[in-house]
């Protein structure tokens, strides 16, 4: 519907306005949060503040009744479907109350989180709440994925018969999708380093700055829970209150967590509650814990990342990504601040290359979402280079994919990777790579399994960044690793855990052996061979031999 406000220059009915404003329902601007959970550089909620302000400053007879609120919509049945992990679904769950208490006490705005089952009940309700509650504009920061477009589009549809505008952002990328394309100006870059050299220079000249939402002089805040009757069997909600809103937090997350348990697929691998009890630990929640988590990665870390970034015995990683994920933080917040520290280094002429290097890192992040909004057929389960991967005969093979989701493959670096992952929800991107690697070429297993794996274990887990890194690693990706560049996971250890630190950490039964031997299959083979120093190790010998998986999955891949 469409809110109909004085003119300030219709001074001669202003008397008789002034007598049927009270009739006039409450101009109402609602911000939808959707993976942007935070106030600051938060795109969509400065713009829906600011069109506020400017619409109202100078309308006497309605600036005191503008009303502007949130919500955020649940969809336990959906994140399943898209396979969410539990670890960041407690990571939404913990930071929602946080966001409601920030948004109360800084812009004076009411978060409401309601509970759907899924996408279409999400729209009922956002619809219903719209229509009830006179909302004349909706904003929300835009999702790159095919679901997500699905339902706002069905959502604009659906409001715009009531004259209710749904306005989308741009948020979630340093530079938003399509805007970084060849010279010519038509199309996406296949490959990431001229992209990334137009990024930097187009970053750079951007001036960016971050975006901050005013605070209304007086804002009509609801304090009344909305009915939703349409789908009050299938929608609750929580207003205002952050301790309601942590109370159905932990039961969404109870209720989630044993969703999957029953889950037969995932039963014997992971251990959602040791994945909790770390996540909560590695990451505490909001938007104040995702900024001192930046600062001190910036002060301590960020100089020696460019090295220390591959070892995965060391804590030297930013350890955004999670925050990054659900919106706790913006993309273009981390890079202002890698650029302002990679402007002091070079005022004392100190290098930069560790700070380039993470830059770079979020640049490969916009990256992967601009390739998604350019080829929206992979999020159906579709490669990037199609006929590389129809080609391959893939293997579904569940006893080695079984072995290597367990961390039982007999290769000390993917298992040791593999049980971090399962029992902590995180897994160090150098080892990603490994592993996927391992998993796609060594034992030529559909790299969609993996993917899907992957989600439904990582608190970082986003479906472009992942499915990105698969295809990368299974060569059938845009700029991919090259199929005949095969990953050796015991050279791979050797180099970036030398003396078996990591590996020695999540595999306790292989500390008595000699990193010599674990970064070597032909001697791990002996010692664990009839006869040998180990053979009683309780320890499998690994499933395939690397030499020979290696010249078969290039034969594979050269038909």
């Amino acid at each position: 519907m469409s809110i109909k406000t004085a003119s300030i220059n219709d001074n001669t009915n202003k008397v008789d306005q002034q007598a049927d404003s009270s009739n006039l329902p409450s101009p109402h601007y609602l911000m939808w949060f959707r993976r942007d959970l935070r106030i600051h550089d938060n795109t969509a909620l400065t713009a829906l503040c600011e069109r506020a302000v400017t619409e109202h400053s100078t309308d006497d007879i309605n600036a005191e009744n503008i009303k502007i609120s949130a919500v955020y919509f649940c969809t336990p049945e959906q994140w399943l479907e898209h396979d969410n992990s539990v670890a960041q679904v407690d990571h939404i769950a913990r930071t929602l109350p946080i966001l409601a208490e920030d948004l109360y006490k800084q812009l004076n705005i009411t978060l409401s989180v309601y509970v759907c089952p899924d996408f279409a009940a999400c729209v009922e309700a956002m619809n219903e709440l719209c229509i009830s509650q006179n909302v004349s504009c909706l904003m929300a920061n835009h999702e790159y994925e095919g679901n997500e477009i699905d339902r706002d589009r069905q959502l604009t549809e659906r409001l715009a018969k009531h004259d209710i505008e749904f306005i989308r952002w741009h948020d979630q990328c340093v530079l938003p999708p399509l805007s970084i394309t060849t010279n010519d100006g038509d199309s996406m870059y296949k490959v990431f380093t001229p992209f990334y050299r137009k990024w930097r220079d187009t970053v750079e000249a951007s001036q960016m700055h971050s975006h901050d939402a005013q605070q209304l002089a007086s804002n009509k805040n609801s304090t009344e829970p909305t009915a939703l009757k349409s789908v009050s069997a299938s929608a609750h909600n929580t207003e205002g209150n952050s301790s309601e809103i942590s109370s159905l937090g932990d039961q969404l997350v109870n209720d989630y967590q044993q969703a999957l348990l029953s889950n037969k697929e995932l039963k014997g691998y992971s251990d959602s509650t040791a994945q909790l009890k770390q996540s909560r630990a590695d990451y505490p929640a909001g938007e104040t814990a995702a900024k001192e988590q930046l600062a001190q990665f910036i002060a301590d870390d960020i100089d020696n990342y460019n090295i220390s970034r591959d070892v995965p015995s060391l804590q030297a990683t930013s350890h955004m990504s999670a925050y990054l994920t659900i919106g706790a933080i913006s993309a273009r917040e981390c890079y202002m601040q890698a650029a302002t520290a990679q402007q002091q280094l070079e005022v004392h002429d100190s290098d930069s290359e560790d700070i380039n290097r993470w830059i770079s890192e979020l640049a490969w992040r916009d990256f992967y979402r601009h390739v998604l909004v350019e080829k929206p057929e992979l999020i159906r389960h579709q490669a990037y280079k199609k006929a590389t991967d129809e080609k391959v005969d893939w293997s579904y093979d569940k006893q080695d994919f079984a072995a290597w989701c367990a961390g039982k493959t007999g290769v000390p670096l993917v298992d040791a990777a593999m049980r971090c992952l399962n029992a902590t929800g995180f897994m160090h991107n150098r080892l990603r790579m490994v592993t996927a690697m391992f998993l796609t070429k060594d034992l030529l297993i559909d790299w969609r399994w993996g993917e899907r794996y992957f989600m439904q274990q990582l608190i970082d887990g986003d479906f472009a960044s992942n499915n990105g890194g698969w295809q990368w690693s299974a060569s059938t990706g845009t700029d991919s690793s090259p199929y005949f560049r095969i990953m050796n996971p015991f050279s791979q250890a050797k180099s970036h855990d030398p003396d078996a630190i990591f590996i020695k950490t999540w595999l306790p039964e292989l500390k008595a052996l000699p990193a010599s031997i674990l970064h070597s299959e032909d001697k791990m083979r002996k010692a664990f061979s009839s006869g040998g120093k180990f053979v009683n190790t309780d320890y499998p010998v690994p499933i395939v031999e690397h030499k020979q998986a290696r010249l078969a999955a290039i034969a594979e891949f050269k038909k």
